[in-house]
């Protein structure tokens, strides 16, 4: 190889590595420019300016792909489940229900499931309980060993007035909670968990509301007998009970200071102890 061929190859060396120094520096600037959009829709929401959020988050959804490519260079820089999860929400804060929905549903998929909740809650409260129930039959279908999509039927089976339906779906729910938890988090430490006492809580509630009394009470004793000395994890059901004996004031005391979990647990209360 002669020096002139030798010579040739190492400008074109230095060539190429100008340009692609040159290209990361283009690419670095446009994330940082993105970055400063994302940055101003959290401003923007926080001061409730939502319209002006959904914007800054609309064009970060949409600029994201490309300006992410070929690699992330900014420290910080959201992922895209990041992008349409804040949109999300900011949708629904828009009552732009519809919208709202399909920003999470892009979420879960391109986040491992983030935006899960405040999608089925979003389903919840805009009462669309029968598209709850195709959302949890198909997260059922995909992972069948999960509580999740079973507590997800009782909460749609509740809201359609099916509570016979709901027993059912929260008796599966239960039964799978024990091998999940141990799968999920096996540090987690033994007896009623948080979780548990939830559950139960809603089948003690469904059982009255099927009729079964007397399972209501079995279920919420349950949970009495178990829980901490000094916890109060039995409060929803025991307040049900308490107003399905006509004792409307000390329902409305023992849940004062309850704060409903999720719009099937706020549906719950308000039918106890209605505020208006």
């Amino acid at each position: 190889m002669t020096r002139r061929t030798i010579g040739r190859i190492v400008l074109v060396t230095l060539i190429a590595i100008h340009l692609a120094a040159f290209g990361l520096y283009v690419v670095r600037g446009r994330q940082s420019a993105l970055l400063e959009v994302y940055l101003d829709g959290r401003d923007q929401w926080r001061d409730n300016h939502l319209d002006r959020a959904a914007a800054d988050y609309q064009t970060f959804v949409e600029e994201r792909p490309w300006v992410a490519w070929p690699l992330v260079l900014v420290r910080g820089f959201p992922d895209e489940s990041s992008g349409w999860y804040v949109l999300g929400r900011v949708q629904a804060e828009r009552h732009e229900v519809e919208a709202a929905l399909s920003d999470l549903e892009r979420a879960m998929q391109t986040g491992n499931g983030r935006g899960r909740r405040e999608y089925r809650d979003l389903l919840l409260t805009s009462g669309q309980a029968a598209r709850l129930v195709a959302f949890a039959e198909a997260a059922r279908r995909h992972d069948p060993d999960s509580p999740l999509p079973y507590k997800d039927l009782g909460a749609a089976r509740l809201a359609t007035r099916e509570p016979r339906a709901a027993v059912v779906a929260y008796e599966a729910a239960l039964a799978r909670l024990p091998a999940w938890r141990a799968r999920t988090d096996p540090a987690a430490p033994a007896g009623l968990s948080g979780e548990e006492a939830d559950l139960l809580n809603l089948l003690s509630v469904a059982s009255l509301q099927a009729g079964d009394t007397a399972r209501a009470e079995a279920v919420c004793t349950d949970i009495a007998t178990r829980q901490g000395r000094y916890a109060r994890l039995d409060r929803l059901c025991r307040a049900a009970l308490l107003a399905a004996q006509g004792d409307i004031d000390t329902a409305r005391t023992l849940l004062k200071s309850y704060q409903p979990p999720a719009p099937e647990h706020d549906a719950i209360v308000q039918a106890l102890v209605p505020t208006s």
